[in-house]
């Protein structure tokens, strides 16, 4: 019943993910996002110009933002395969991973605020927006632990029979890649700017790879695990001494 209800959240992922394309490029229109360097004018006719789509787009990233708890909850899972009763990483996986539900979905929200009431000043939509992308793109700490929390864990997993040591080197290299990208708090063009090509381009597609090997890899590991006798069941690591 574990592996299966694992499953059913890991696929959540690949939902979440199908959510953000048509919700964020497809219906919103927001990749990439308005430009930091656009006047408030500018802004204000972004979200007045197709306000009702925009609505409906973050309406389905902020799902999507919500069904990416379940696969963070398969990695929790499967990493407590590796760490057993006292597991700190799978922990710190976990809140990290929760965490970046909440930076996914609180952007959008601002997003949202500002499409609700297009007619407002300009100046304050511009800085709403300016608030929600710099949350959603420069908050970065939160990916680095749960990716480097990851990573050790790899590394711990003598057998390699949940997460083969290359995932542990793939996750540290992840996590050493996305430092670059907080120089978009110092410029308002260029390709560290919110919307260029190492601030914006870069992470989302590396993003998008991390997410495509993880979500191989463990479906990899419930399948080992799904053949493995009911005592290693990962939730086991909760019960009592």
């Amino acid at each position: 019943m574990s592996a299966r209800i694992q499953l059913w959240c890991l696929w959540c992922g690949l939902a979440a993910m199908a959510l953000f394309v048509a919700g964020l490029l497809l219906v919103a229109g927001l990749v990439p996002p308005p430009s930091p360097s656009d006047s408030a004018l500018e802004i204000q006719r972004f979200y007045a110009d197709d306000t009702n789509a925009i609505r409906a787009g973050l309406a389905m990233a902020t799902i999507g933002a919500s069904l990416t708890a379940p696969f963070v909850v398969v990695i929790t899972c499967q990493l407590l395969r590796i760490e057993g009763r006292s597991a700190p990483l799978a922990y710190l996986q976990l809140g990290t991973g929760m965490l970046g539900v909440l930076i996914i979905a609180f952007p959008m929200m601002l997003i949202e605020a500002a499409a609700f009431r297009p007619e407002r000043d300009a100046e304050l939509i511009r800085a709403i927006n300016d608030i929600a992308w710099i949350t959603l793109i420069g908050t970065l700490g939160q990916i680095m632990l749960q990716c480097g929390a990851i990573a050790v864990a790899a590394f711990r997993d003598e057998t390699s029979q949940v997460l083969p040591r290359w995932v542990g080197y793939f996750n540290l290299l992840v996590a050493l890649a996305f430092p670059p990208g907080l120089i978009l708090f110092f410029v308002k063009t260029g390709p560290f700017a919110w919307n260029g090509l190492l601030a914006f381009w870069y992470p989302l597609s590396l993003f998008a790879v991390w997410f495509g090997v993880m979500f191989v890899v463990l479906r990899r590991a419930i399948a080992t695990e799904a053949t493995m006798p009911r005592a290693s069941d990962p939730m086991d690591a909760l019960a009592p001494a």
